[in-house]
């Protein structure tokens, strides 16, 4: 029946309308009363589920506004050469090798890894197809992988896309943003099922997470969710956006495939919903469309995978269908390119609150002009703390511009494997705080924001960014019953002890989905 009582501690509700109080009660999944333990308790219903607080300190579940959990599960089974030096990375490659592969050996690096080059893989494996990522945007391949994918002397680069061609004309073994080219097989259904059920539960409901926004990696993921959510076995509250072809792991074509259903951002139920569509406009690092860029010739400016006017169709196709967009634009170029159409598609379709979100804008650079323009066009920054750890230390990570201008960014990971511990967002609350990168520089520590602003990011911020705040970011009466108890109170903590951060207790809609163990 999702009731549970919760007594004896600190609510910290968020929420303008609730008071903060010691006890809380949910019932039928949703708040119904905030108030003493002598109020909650005489108003629990009989058989009433109690947890005794003994002082610890209850905040709203934590919504982590853009990840990828498909390629979070999907890393576990695959080598970690994280951080691992180029020698090091090629001696756990032959090991794998020789203790025998079953089709492609598949190894996860991080960000700024120094990769192997195409020979060297070769030299691991002639007939093992190999692959290295250094994350989702960028990866090795021996040649092995290489012609698997159809990329042999002579090909091209899809588009969106970059494959380095060699010396020798042929393919260097360096893609960027092509993952997806490469026929890796999904594991079976039901071990997917598996993979994507303790991935939710061990890296995002531990540390507090009650709903993500998700994009999933193939049609095979959203499937596996469908099968969770009808067995009762999803530890969160999840949406599905569509990424829409040409772009990494594209699972539309068009994004009329998706506007002719009928189908609008929300639909679905209070667990598994549709919310809407992602376009790419260009890559990451050099492959971001960006100013910086254009003192090369063309052919490298970036992966470039949309002009003016198809960026204002898709935009306008997706407005008139009800489904919210978002945007992957890096480079500066990219991002003005992107509100241009923002504001021509508002102009065609009409006025309507749309919330278009423009992922990566004030990360890597901002100015007055632009942020204007966003919020005029009242697009959504979306910006990544965890981003902050692996930084050269040219970024910004804008969140006290964006909040002083009156914006609201919503809080996110932004992880698919590459760094496995963003998915706490209290390591990104840390990195709010300190501004540490993790050789321990400091970048752009103007930037900075309060403990109870970065806390906003993944409550408020985030569930306006999904149309969801009159569910979720507060412990308000009527919202969803959906909370994280600590055995201190997160907000009292430094930047060193938040960043590995665990919750005691993690409910959804008044049902228990993580229970630390050890904890009383």
């Amino acid at each position: 029946m999702n009731d549970l009582a919760l007594v004896g501690g600190t609510i910290a509700t968020l929420h303008p309308g609730t008071p903060d109080a010691e006890s809380l009660l949910i019932e039928h999944g949703a708040v119904r009363l905030v108030g003493t333990t002598e109020e909650v308790l005489a108003a629990a219903r009989p058989g009433t589920p109690v947890v005794e607080l003994h002082g610890r300190t209850v905040l709203p579940g934590l919504i982590d506004s853009h990840t990828h959990v498909e390629f979070c599960a999907l890393s576990r089974d695959w080598l970690d050469v994280r951080q691992a030096p180029r020698a090091e990375t090629l001696a756990r490659l032959a090991a794998a090798v020789a203790d025998g592969v079953d089709g492609w050996l598949v190894a996860q690096g991080t960000y700024g890894q120094d990769l192997p080059s195409r020979d060297e893989l070769d030299a691991v494996s002639r007939e093992v197809p190999i692959l290295v990522r250094e994350s989702m945007h960028r990866l090795t391949a021996n040649t092995a992988a290489l012609e698997r994918a159809g990329l042999v002397r002579g090909a091209t680069s899809p588009v969106g896309t970059l494959v380095v061609i060699g010396e020798d004309g042929a393919p260097s073994g360096v893609v960027e943003e092509g993952y997806h080219l490469f026929p890796v097989p999904a594991p079976p259904p039901e071990r997917l099922r598996a993979m994507l059920r303790d991935e939710l539960r061990e890296s995002f409901a531990r540390h507090g997470v009650t709903t993500i926004y998700e994009l999933p990696a193939t049609a095979d993921g959203i499937r596996a969710y469908q099968a969770l959510r009808a067995a009762g076995e999803l530890p969160a509250r999840l949406s599905l956006t569509l990424t829409v072809a040409p772009g990494l792991h594209a699972i539309l074509r068009s994004p009329e495939q998706l506007a002719e259903t009928g189908l609008a951002s929300g639909f679905g139920d209070e667990r598994l919903w549709l919310g809407g569509l992602k376009v790419f406009l260009d890559g990451d690092d050099t492959s971001a469309f960006d100013s910086a860029h254009l003192d090369k010739s063309p052919g490298h400016w970036s992966t470039n995978t949309r002009q003016y006017a198809e960026i204002v169709h898709v935009l306008t196709v997706a407005h008139r269908a009800g489904l919210q967009v978002w945007i992957h634009a890096i480079g500066d170029l990219a991002q003005h390119l992107a509100l241009d159409a923002i504001e021509e598609a508002a102009r065609v379709a009409g006025p309507g609150d749309r919330r278009t979100r423009l992922e990566h804008a004030a990360n890597l650079w901002v100015d007055d002009a632009i942020v204007r323009r966003m919020r005029e066009l009242d697009v959504i920054a979306v910006p990544t703390a965890g981003f902050i750890h692996a930084d050269a230390g040219t970024g910004v990570y804008a969140y006290r511009t964006l909040v002083e201008a009156g914006m609201r960014p919503p809080g996110n990971s932004d992880t698919g494997g590459t760094q496995p511990f963003a998915t706490n967002p209290w390591f990104g609350v840390a990195r709010m705080l300190d501004r540490r990168t993790g050789s321990g520089a400091i970048v752009a520590p103007e930037e900075a924001v309060d403990v109870d602003t970065a806390l906003r990011t993944y409550t408020e911020f985030a569930a306006e960014a999904g149309f969801n705040e009159r569910r979720i970011g507060a412990l308000g009466v009527g919202m969803h019953g959906d909370c994280a108890v600590y055995a201190e109170d997160p907000r009292t903590l430094p930047p060193e002890r938040l960043a590995s951060l665990e919750a005691e207790l993690t409910v959804v809609g008044g049902e228990i989905v993580w229970h630390r163990e050890g904890s009383a």
